[in-house]
């Protein structure tokens, strides 16, 4: 059974996973432009694949064994629906 802390701690990886791997494909696409010659464009990429890939474990094990993690949820929003008059 996975507890609260856990979750929160899941919910933060993934937040941070997600981030990471954004930061990366906007790098490759530059990257993409910038690199004129396919076969070095490829080496490039590979290269930024594998250290966002490492970053992104690097970060989950070091959330994971030595934090406690939090989960503040943003504040309920409500939202009113009045029927317009005929």
């Amino acid at each position: 059974m996975i507890d609260k802390v856990d979750k929160n701690k899941e919910k933060l990886m993934k937040f941070v996973s997600n981030e990471v791997t954004e930061l990366f494909e906007k790098v490759l696409d530059y990257a993409e432009v910038a690199v004129p010659n396919s076969e070095q464009y490829r080496k490039l990429r590979s290269k930024i694949l594998r250290v966002g890939n490492n970053c992104i474990r690097n970060i989950g094990k070091e959330i994971t064994v030595r934090y406690t993690v939090e989960y503040n949820a943003p504040a309920e929003t409500i939202i009113e629906v009045k029927k317009a008059k005929e």
